[in-house]
């Protein structure tokens, strides 16, 4: 690699880690010790949030990684020109040529001599990227990649194929939570026999087994209706019984898989329960309140803490409201795409916080100059500048709670029958949880 190229590459490498560290409320990494091997690699991964996918998978392998790109983002020449020294090689899609046969031969070729050369490759083997808890069918290029990598090499490359799963707890909000769980490797070589005896069929061998793994690494729900139950789910029993990020994502897979197979063995029951939880969310929407506050409506203390607190939120807040609210308009005034809210909202973010927490710290050391404390304060400003976001969102979250809180408790003297009836939905869709952590 060019030096110059090296150097900017794990500049930015680095930039990013620092830049999503701000962006999650929480980055949760399992599995790591399946890629640290120094063999030549593809990583795969689902796509849910567009081009963050790409980078919270690079940022997290110490080799330099190519990335398979849609040939689309290369129509603009100065965009082209970037992705390339980016190290991103274009991929035809039909959508691509307007249906016009495909010409990826080139790119393969590239890919083929990257990793001929002990390189690590990133893919997204379905394709396009759709905010959803599920794994869309696998195109079959990434197998043919390694394929023709190992076949280049007589299958003595030792080329591996490495499952990333993704799991955000919402890819379009600020300050999600984010776990990522690399999977076991797939070594390419031990589909020699079957590639040999059959190449077509060795392809859809290979990006089964990959869709397998992948498919055990994140929630794979079955439609939309099934995430947004199991969505509802989660969060009655992370209330009930908070878990850590991790044991939190293993019992999410248990308990969609234990409604995925009710659904296969009862349909009606299925059916009936799924409807129970709808109506259980209905109900305490409309009562304006949140789960977590069913039946728990005392949080007289909350209220003494946040307003000792508020002089110190105050400040926090203004630091940065004007940079949220920006990125906000920004990211709706470009973007007309939902499923590519992810990208343009921290693009915006990346770009729009530091120039207005620049202007803000120099505006604050103007105003220091006048009591000689400027460049100090500017700094201590700097230096503070996240923390005090920090603070801004603990207070931000606890007043939601605490007015949640006393609307509950209101309710629950005032409205007694139909608090009653929510609190015995609740009761009921435990009662009849089809799989619960073990």
């Amino acid at each position: 690699m060019n030096p110059i190229l090296y150097v900017l590459y794990y500049f930015f490498k680095h930039l990013i880690q620092l830049c999503t560290w701000v962006y999650y409320a929480k980055v949760t990494i399992t599995g790591e010790r399946h890629h640290r091997s120094r063999n030549p690699c593809i990583l795969v991964s689902n796509h849910p949030s567009t081009m963050l996918d790409p980078l919270n998978v690079a940022i997290r392998v110490n080799s330099e990684i190519n990335f398979l790109a849609n040939a689309s983002l290369f129509k603009n020449p100065v965009a082209a020109w970037l992705l390339r020294k980016l190290y991103c090689i274009p991929i035809e899609r039909y959508q691509d040529t307007n249906g016009k046969p495909l010409d990826n031969a080139a790119s393969f070729e590239q890919a083929t001599k990257f990793l001929t050369g002990h390189g690590c490759l990133y893919v997204a083997p379905e394709g396009s990227s759709f905010v959803e808890r599920r794994l869309r069918r696998l195109k079959t290029g990434t197998a043919r990649i390694a394929f023709a990598a190992e076949q280049a090499n007589k299958f003595q490359l030792g080329l591996t194929i490495l499952p990333v799963g993704l799991n955000y707890s919402d890819p379009t909000h600020f300050r999600s939570e984010l776990v990522t769980v690399f999977g076991k490797p797939i070594r390419v070589a031990d589909f020699r026999e079957t590639y040999e005896a059959d190449p077509v069929n060795a392809v859809q061998c290979l990006t089964e087994a990959m869709g397998e793994q992948l498919s055990t690494l994140m929630l794979d729900c079955e439609d939309e209706a099934q995430d947004q139950l199991l969505h509802r789910l989660e969060t009655i029993l992370q209330n009930e019984n908070p878990l850590p990020p991790v044991k939190r994502l293993h019992r999410s897979q248990a308990v969609l898989g234990g409604l995925q197979q009710w659904k296969t063995s009862n349909g009606a029951a299925y059916e009936a329960f799924s409807g129970t939880v709808f109506s259980y969310f209905k109900k305490i929407d409309d009562l304006k309140i949140n789960d977590l506050l069913v039946g728990k409506q005392n949080n007289r203390g909350g209220a003494a803490l946040l307003l000792v607190a508020f002089p110190v939120f105050l400040p926090s807040f203004l630091t940065h409201l004007l940079p949220t609210f920006i990125t906000k308009k920004i990211t709706v005034a470009l973007n007309g795409d939902y499923h590519w809210i992810p990208t343009y909202k921290f693009t915006a973010g990346v770009v729009m916080y530091p120039l207005f927490i620049g202007l803000q710290a120099w505006l604050v050391g103007k105003l220091a100059l006048h009591f000689q404390w400027g460049s100090w304060v500017q700094w201590a400003y700097l230096l503070a500048v996240i923390p005090m976001g920090l603070f801004a969102e603990w207070w931000l979250k606890g007043w939601a709670n605490w007015r949640y809180s006393r609307r509950a408790a209101f309710l629950s003297k005032t409205k007694k029958e139909t608090w009653a009836e929510a609190v015995g939905l609740r009761q009921q869709v435990l009662a009849e949880m089809p799989a619960l952590e073990k």
